[in-house]
């Protein structure tokens, strides 16, 4: 195996890790010290909220009855009507992949395929058709 698949491999490994701490573990953490923090800080310091939540698991319960609701509502109003769609036109505008095959599309829709495969041609020759990508996995 060469240095430079070895190199390829652990920074994929590394995106991997990112992406499933990013991802999963950090919200699962900052849940759980958001409550125990605002149960200690807030709820047993103020004896009329400590009788509405008597324990940890029943505070536990409320915020996530409430959060994540709310929380799919700014989400889908963020997706729908807020930054997202803007967003993606400007992460298209600076990606030259998406480029590429915004060209090839428009090509492609006058009928001048040599040339779609022309502006396409540089991109399968770097990372492949998709057909090999289990085997480069694999490796």
């Amino acid at each position: 195996m060469d240095i430079c698949r070895i190199r390829d491999r652990v920074f994929r490994y590394f995106y991997y890790f990112r992406r499933g701490h990013s991802t999963y573990f950090v919200y699962l953490i900052s849940f759980l010290n958001f409550i125990v923090i605002q149960y200690r800080l807030l709820i047993e310091k103020i004896p009329f909220l400590e009788y509405f939540f008597q324990s940890l698991t029943i505070f536990a319960v409320v915020f996530f009855a409430t959060y994540i609701p709310v929380a799919i509502l700014i989400g889908w109003l963020d997706v729908k009507r807020g930054a997202v769609p803007i967003e993606g036109a400007l992460l298209a505008r600076v990606n030259p992949y998406s480029q590429a095959l915004l060209k090839a599309l428009y090509l492609i829709a006058d009928g001048k395929n040599e040339e779609a495969k022309a502006v396409l041609r540089p991109w399968i020759e770097r990372f492949g058709t998709g057909h090999d990508s289990g085997k480069a996995e694999q490796n």
